[in-house]
């Protein structure tokens, strides 16, 4: 029989208390979605008028059910997001402090963080006290990690520590994408984190060289046509054009594969300088 004064939780409730680990895992990745279907809604629908090409309409109602499901959903997860994210900021920053008692003169900070975040920066907290001598007490009943994470030295498979701020952009196995997107351990790996910077800095190139310079030739022979994305999107009769030549799909393209290489760097090297 349930306390007075105590809410019964319904399905929902009981399985995202059962997923406290995983909150902040599962509000990430929310809103990624929510936000990406809320833009590709908005540019199709508004951007490019599909509503009114009659050769798409049955993408119409899909792109409806993604403006607003993507908008009811961002304006939930989103601010949530930013919360979690701005935590997980706070606990890497103190996870990174060498200095006794500034972790202690941090240590409500640090702990109301993990708290929110789950077990996974539970652990990291108390390696970090267990490196420093801290009495940690009964508060976390998990096993602790390295505060930092390991890294494969170049000499073997020897596992060592290293500060984020030591690894160079193409050795990284801490990139600003690995801690955007909690739980997806794949992007720590650093042949992963090779393959996106190798793959979105071609995609990239590609797309800009097509834009400005163009990878088609003409009827002449000559290299200087762009293949329209967006007219090629639309099966429009005319699909080449002369160079340079911008469409609204291929700047899309290009801000994504940009925005996607630039997130492969190592993890806030500013952050570190701000210490």
């Amino acid at each position: 029989m349930a306390r007075r004064g105590t809410a019964r939780l319904g399905p929902f409730g009981r399985w995202w208390k059962s997923q406290s680990d995983r909150h902040y895992q599962i509000i990430a990745y929310s809103t990624i979605i929510s936000v990406s279907s809320l833009v590709w809604g908005f540019v199709f629908l508004f951007v490019l008028d599909g509503h009114s090409d009659p050769e798409v309409e049955h993408l119409v109602p899909w792109s409806w059910l993604a403006f607003f499901g993507g908008l009811v959903i961002a304006f939930y997860a989103a601010p949530e997001f930013g919360e979690y994210w701005k935590q997980q900021h706070i606990l890497e920053d103190i996870l990174l402090i060498e200095s006794r008692p500034e972790i202690l003169r941090r240590r409500k900070e640090a702990e109301d963080a993990a708290d929110m975040l789950g077990k996974s920066y539970q652990s990291r907290l108390m390696g970090l006290y267990h490196m420093h001598n801290i009495n940690i007490g009964k508060k976390y009943k998990v096993e602790s990690v390295s505060p930092i994470g390991p890294v494969l030295s170049s000499e073997g498979d020897e596992i060592r520590i290293q500060s984020p701020s030591g690894q160079s952009w193409w050795f990284t196995t801490d990139s600003t994408l690995a801690n955007t997107l909690p739980g997806l351990h794949a992007l720590r790996k650093q042949s992963v984190n090779r393959g996106l910077i190798v793959g979105t800095f071609t995609m990239t190139l590609l797309l800009a060289y097509n834009t400005m310079l163009g990878l088609f030739t003409s009827s002449s022979g000559e290299r200087d046509h762009t293949l329209d994305l967006t007219a090629s999107i639309y099966e429009f009769d005319r699909v080449y054009e002369i160079s340079p030549h911008y469409d609204a799909i291929s700047i899309l393209f290009i801000s994504l594969f940009v925005g996607l290489l630039l997130s492969t760097r190592p993890r806030s090297e500013s952050d570190d300088e701000e210490e």
